[in-house]
């Protein structure tokens, strides 16, 4: 097995920058992608100043933030590093930017890093049981520290109807919403091209766009308007493969439901179960998210957990990618959508290891799973929006990953998902004071 670097700072932290973590004795962490990309360049440019207008590119290659995101990520980045005052690591040059400290490389046995990943340690149901019952015991903790965070987002809602199909657009700005009308017209110019008519029939349609990704979620309707079984699905989309997916709409061969095959065993049925389609570069093709829903003595508010997974693309099974936990409640205010939920992360644990299979900077799902990560680090809320609604399903907004449906398990049909928030509101004589 190959040697491979690792960087040891003055805290004793080391970072592995093939791997993306950074690791002490007695712990692992995985960074997000703009930490790994905003790190390593100060590692390589070690002994020369840094300017924040270099950090912002490398650290968000593909979008345009304001320096409030790298502040952030440098404040996350100091915490991890365990920095006991500040500039122990990153050192901070006023009306410059910043430099790195004196660090040492040292070579290590791939080998006996290995057991870095805790499936390794311990096995993979072991891991998953166990993250789980840290779920149950970071409840209490989480919620008691929790940060407040932004206010929900206000985006802009258009709704048309095409033929016999209804398609909803949500963006947060009016450039975006002109671009995706622009792209509609296409998608049924090819159709129309191709086959003579536009074949795509009787669908509910959702549409969204981000600096990072389109979103697009459907399914086929009933004669009441009604999502048919097993015909909800989305797609995750790189801003610069549209094409990809113009394609697959204008062939007509969108995919719905498959099975997955989990490689490892359930601690119990999830409560429901999330499925996404992925179209980038990353070799990523698809995730799978078990949800699970316990209510809380307090009404309307929720334990709430997921489990995700990513499919190989060799074997078609599904590896464990993260599990975490978090609390979820009903607001109680105007919203733009049937409902708003707020989630307040509580506990995260990175299952995934590095594979030479996958181009990881150019995930979508990985990305994804990165943000819940920051969200769960720095206890700050974030909020999913329940945009449609029927017994057992739901199609969701979240305001980093799109649009997702959440079906209900079928393995324990008297549960239904979407029951739980059905006309239910935080119980304001318990809730806890923010």
């Amino acid at each position: 097995m190959p040697n491979t670097e690792q960087i040891r700072f003055q805290t004793d932290v080391c970072y592995i920058e093939s791997q993306g973590i950074l690791k002490t004795p007695e712990s692992t962490l995985k960074l997000n992608l703009s930490e790994q990309y905003i790190l390593s360049y100060l590692i390589d440019n070690y002994g020369n100043p840094v300017t924040k207008d270099e950090l912002l590119k490398v650290g968000w290659p593909d979008r345009i933030v304001t320096e409030a995101s790298l502040f952030q990520v440098i404040r996350a980045l100091r915490v991890k590093l365990n920095e006991k005052k500040k500039g122990d690591v990153i050192e901070t040059l006023p009306r410059v930017g910043y430099q790195i400290r004196e660090f040492t490389r040292e070579t290590i046995n791939f080998q006996e890093e290995a057991n870095l990943s805790p499936f390794k340690k311990i096995g993979k149901k072991t891991a998953i049981v166990s993250a789980i019952g840290l779920a149950a015991v970071g409840a209490g903790i989480g919620w008691m520290k929790y940060v407040p965070s932004h206010t929900p987002t206000n985006y802009i809602i258009e709704k048309d109807r095409i033929g016999s199909n209804d398609i909803t657009i949500v963006t947060a700005n009016a450039d975006d919403l002109a671009d995706l009308r622009s792209k509609v017209k296409e998608l049924i110019k090819g159709q129309t091209k191709k086959y003579g008519k536009v074949v795509t029939q009787n669908e509910r349609v959702y549409l969204l766009k981000t600096d990072e990704f389109y979103s697009a979620a459907w399914c086929a309707v009933d004669a009441n308007d009604q999502c048919i079984k097993n015909t909800d699905f989305s797609y995750k989309i790189a801003t610069d493969e549209w094409d990809k997916f113009a394609n697959i709409v204008i062939n007509n061969q969108k995919v719905y439901h498959e099975t997955p095959v989990i490689q490892t065993e359930y601690a119990r049925e999830p409560t429901a179960v999330v499925y996404t389609s992925y179209i980038d570069k990353s070799g990523i093709r698809s995730k799978v998210m078990h949800y699970f829903m316990t209510p809380t003595d307090n009404k309307g508010i929720f334990d709430y957990s997921l489990m995700s997974f990513i499919k190989d693309p060799d074997s078609g099974n599904f590896r464990a990618l993260a599990i975490s936990a978090s609390k979820a409640y009903v607001e109680n205010r105007e919203s733009q959508f049937l409902q708003t939920i707020k989630i307040e992360p509580e506990m995260f644990h990175w299952a995934y290891q590095p594979s030479p299979d996958y181009d990881e900077k150019e995930s979508l799902a990985l990305k994804h799973t990165c943000h819940f990560e920051c969200q769960s680090s720095d206890k700050r809320s974030y909020y999913n929006y329940v945009v449609y609604k029927q017994p057992n399903l739901l199609l969701m907004l979240n305001e980093f990953t799109g649009f997702f449906w959440n079906s209900t398990s079928q393995g324990d049909p008297s549960i239904s998902y979407s029951d739980y928030f059905s006309g239910l509101v935080p119980d304001e004589k318990n809730k806890t004071d923010k």
